[in-house]
């Protein structure tokens, strides 16, 4: 049997997406099992009481009880009592379910998109799908057909899902600097011997390479977290 792995980004009226249009640096993840909301949310200036003040004024839009929150510098959980996805207009995880798709989570809020990462079981679901979805502006980030045996390997994670938001520049950074030992223990090469070679300043390469390396790590996180909590059982 086959099955189709597709990533996809959309934008509509939801206040998570507001938020994270409003804060470009912020990243909104969240997970959703039908009983219970749960949202981490990271933002590099998240002790402003205007930040604050917005967060409070998006869960008050959702008309929702939070029964648990934990707090760092840069990052906020959030536990919801009751599922909210219905009150997310239109709401799109029902509509994924309803269609017979997987919603492989956490969903991602982030510079005023959607992030989704889906299973179909067959061509017409895909369609189907994406015909509901047509109120709303969507692109297709990634799509694949996967074999029924490597099911449990490939649904765990998308390259998309991690590198879908780097430029063309910090990609090229980021594997430069691989390929050139950066990352190497001992490091073989540093960041200003690698811009040499690349005859291009050594702030112009480290900023690529920071951002590469910042939205790596926050793609990562969600699924860090994971892994710990089931390493923890």
């Amino acid at each position: 049997m086959t099955y189709y792995e597709l990533s996809f980004k959309l934008q509509h009226d939801c206040p998570y997406s507001h938020f994270s249009k409003n804060h470009p640096s912020a990243v909104i993840s969240h997970w959703c099992n039908w009983s219970r909301d749960v949202l981490e949310i990271f933002h590099r200036d998240l002790r402003s009481r205007r930040v604050q003040q917005e967060i409070r004024e998006m869960f008050k839009s959702i008309d929702s009880k939070i029964i648990r929150t934990s707090r760092t510098i840069s990052n906020l959980q959030v536990v919801i009592q009751h599922c909210a996805c219905d009150k997310l207009p239109p709401p799109t995880l029902p509509t994924i379910e309803k269609r017979n798709c997987l919603n492989l989570q956490p969903m991602v809020y982030t510079d005023g998109w959607e992030w989704y990462h889906v299973v179909a079981f067959s061509q017409r679901d895909i369609k189907s799908l994406f015909r509901d979805l047509k109120h709303c502006k969507v692109e297709v980030t990634s799509r694949r057909s996967i074999s029924e045996e490597f099911v449990h390997d490939n649904l765990l994670i998308s390259t998309s899902s991690l590198l879908g938001d780097l430029t063309r520049k910090q990609t090229n950074a980021l594997l430069i600097a691989l390929d050139n030992g950066y990352y190497n223990l001992p490091r073989r090469a540093t960041a200003l011997e690698i811009s040499k070679r690349l005859g291009i300043p050594r702030t112009s390469f480290v900023d690529h390479l920071r951002k590469a390396q910042n939205k790596v790590i926050q793609a990562v996180g969600p699924y860090a977290r994971l892994h710990s909590a089931e390493s923890g059982r």
